[in-house]
């Protein structure tokens, strides 16, 4: 079950200060620091047995094969939801976060809803990523 938590912007800031690679939401933050056991059964890695990628996060489920698209420093990069992971096309490696597909080509912590990644439209128009978040 979960709770909501309204915590002041520093607490907050705080709190992901203490981010560890690989801990991608507060929740995994909290967990560590608070010695609570790992949560197993994390909506991201039910979402791989299912196919895709999901960030539970910001309520955006990216099915299997959803193709994200980027540029940066003149060169265009392309990734795709593939078994909980990202796949990133260029260099065949698999990311399980966007942040951590993103830091892999962008130097240091950027937004990824900030509209450099978008994905295609069925009418061919790119769109940012940030229009499928809830």
């Amino acid at each position: 079950m979960s709770r909501t938590l309204t915590v002041s912007t520093d607490v907050f800031a705080a709190i992901w200060a203490q981010r560890k690679p690989g801990e991608e939401t507060e929740e995994a933050i909290l967990r560590r620091l608070l010695k609570c056991s790992p949560d197993t059964q994390t909506p991201e890695s039910q979402s791989a047995a299912s196919g895709g990628v999901l960030d539970s996060r910001n309520g955006v489920h990216f099915p299997e094969g959803f193709e994200v698209v980027r540029k940066y420093k003149h060169r265009e990069y392309r990734a795709r939801a593939s078994n909980g992971a990202w796949l990133r096309e260029d260099d065949g490696r698999l990311y399980p976060t966007l942040n951590q597909l993103n830091e892999s080509i962008a130097a240091g912590n950027e937004n990824i809803w900030n509209g450099n990644w978008k994905y295609r439209e069925s009418d061919g128009t790119l769109r940012s990523i940030d229009a499928l978040r809830r």
